[in-house]
């Protein structure tokens, strides 16, 4: 099944009237291992509502390329909107800034974006989905994500996902929601 199916099932999925649990938490520490077709590292991300919604997200990933030692890092500060389209189900909304940096070609910066929807599927399963725009890699992702909530404040991520420019990724995180 292609990743554009994959998106477009969980998206009708969490639009659906069949999710029945809590709203999802945009107060949170995640840290996750992400493997980049050539490159794999780890990710950390801080996401803090400022409103009911609104809500800020620091997201940064740094990666080795395998067979160098290359490091690649991104850095995005964005800023972001929630609207919820279900008791459980919130269409978000980014747009901030990111800085990419490459060993030895340097680094530039620019702007990034980011829709997608979050929501619960049960009582422990969120499942989202995200299409994300890079200026500085003038590409577009397209991610989808389980995670389960083994209770209020502890959950684990899988997620799959797919850039224009840096081909298929995959991820698996642990989140503190505080």
């Amino acid at each position: 099944m292609s990743l554009k199916k994959v998106f477009l099932a969980t998206t009708l999925a969490l639009s659906s009237s069949l999710v029945l649990a809590d709203n999802v938490s945009y107060d949170y520490v995640d840290l996750g291992y992400q493997d980049y077709d050539g490159a794999d590292g780890f990710a950390f991300e801080l996401s803090k509502s400022f409103s009911a919604d609104f809500y800020g997200r620091l997201d940064y990933t740094n990666l080795e390329a395998d067979n160098s030692n290359i490091d690649i890092e991104f850095l995005r500060l964005n800023l972001g909107y929630k609207m919820p389209i279900s008791s459980s189900t919130d269409f978000i909304a980014e747009l901030g800034y990111e800085d990419i940096d490459v060993d030895f070609l340097g680094d530039d910066d620019g702007f990034n974006a980011r829709l997608g929807l979050r929501g619960m599927a049960t009582r422990n399963f969120e499942l989202g989905g995200f299409v994300s725009y890079s200026d500085v890699l003038e590409s577009t992702d397209l991610t989808v994500e389980g995670r389960y909530h083994i209770n209020n404040q502890f959950s684990v991520a899988l997620e799959v996902g797919n850039d224009e420019e840096l081909d298929e990724h995959y991820g698996v995180s642990f989140r503190y929601n505080f």
